[in-house]
């Protein structure tokens, strides 16, 4: 298409986890369905979150405040660090695209793994960067092969830890390593989507390598733990040098007002936080029995999703857990085709889905 940059036409659009609504379209099923696909919290929002929401219902009419004056101070109190150090955004998502719109020129390296969450590969591919993949080891990030690929041509890093699509961790110790091993005009993004799930002490505390004055950027977000994939609001701390250059490549009111006033009550709903961790933990511990007891090969996960590897195409059986109502995540697009992800979901959508799988797989 003559109107396109070339760029563009060599990229492969994110294919997101199939909405209820569509499947219910594409296949006729009229009763529940149980979506597994994208990792959502099956508790839904925060009860204080959807009060959030309802007051704001009057003000629709209304821009939002551009600032995210209340949210970050909000995140600036939660997180003990100015608010200079904060930037919010629509889902981290956004956030990926303001480092790569404000940071990358054409020919210039991006390291990340393969597999990672594939955001980091499009914008990448948008600004015409020099794509590096470290294929992971072991189904984790391979820290000696990307230190080892770092150079002065390399202007971004991305991690996402845990890791997305597999949910493997880096340790403090090892992003350590990687961290003194940056050059000097490289930033290290390092995206943390599913941090609140994690409980295990070695895992790294990178709001410190901020504080330092360090080339880091943290990315997390509202969508997960928070139950608020719906409303988009991701937020990023780095030092205010870095935040500075981001804002003058962000777009005016990214972040709605529902968003941030529905951010600011999840925040300080702990009661629902635990629970959400709770139900994940026990999924987790029910998930891998049931794999154990079937043969299946699963990754542990630090995450709310478990990636199994099965003996047919992962594409296939999603279809045909489909049919059956039930939709989960196959990896094929990040080039894993026996692989499938699946969010943990309640104690009862977790057994229907091994349930279901059994019957195809037997």
């Amino acid at each position: 298409m003559g109107i396109a940059r070339k760029p563009v036409l060599g990229i492969k659009p994110y294919i997101p986890g199939k909405p209820i609504e569509e499947v219910k379209r594409e296949l006729g099923i009229e009763g529940d369905i149980i979506k597994l696909a994208s990792n959502e919290n099956p508790l839904g929002p925060s009860p204080r979150a959807t009060e959030a929401v309802k007051s704001m219902l009057k003000s629709l009419h209304l821009y939002p405040d551009d600032t995210s004056y209340y949210l970050k101070n909000k995140l600036s109190e939660h997180l003990n660090i100015p608010v200079d150090y904060i930037i919010t955004g629509n889902g981290s998502c956004e956030l990926i695209h303001l480092v790569a719109k404000a940071c990358i020129n054409p020919g210039e390296k991006v390291v990340l793994s393969k597999p990672t969450f594939i955001m980091g590969k499009i914008e990448s591919q948008i600004f015409e960067a020099e794509l590096v993949e470290i294929p992971v080891k072991n189904n984790r990030h391979d820290i000696d092969a990307i230190i080892d690929a770092l150079d002065n041509k390399t202007k971004l890093l991305y991690i996402d830890n845990p890791n997305n699509p597999l949910g493997s961790m880096l340790t403090a110790d090892e992003l350590d390593r990687v961290v003194k091993s940056l050059p000097e005009n490289t930033l290290l993004i390092v995206d943390e989507a599913y941090r609140e799930y994690i409980t295990r002490e070695d895992f790294p505390e990178t709001i410190d390598y901020v504080r330092k004055g360090l080339n880091v950027i943290v990315l997390r977000t509202f969508s997960k733990i928070y139950g608020l994939a719906g409303l988009r609001v991701g937020y990023g701390i780095a030092r205010p040098e870095i935040i500075n250059i981001l804002h003058r490549v962000r777009l005016p009111f990214n972040v709605n007002s529902i968003a941030q006033k529905a951010a600011i009550a999840a925040l300080d709903d702990t009661e629902h936080i635990e629970r959400s961790r709770k139900l994940v933990e026990e999924g987790k511990s029910f998930f891998y029995k049931e794999f154990e007891k079937m043969g299946i090969y699963y990754i542990p996960s630090e995450a709310n999703f478990v990636t199994i590897k099965l003996e047919m195409d992962a594409k296939e059986i999603n279809s045909k857990l489909m049919k059956k109502g039930i939709i989960a995540r196959p990896l094929n697009p990040y080039g894993l085709k026996n692989y499938l992800r699946v969010t943990i979901g309640t104690l009862e959508e977790n057994a229907k889905f091994i349930d279901a799988l059994k019957e195809i797989i037997t």
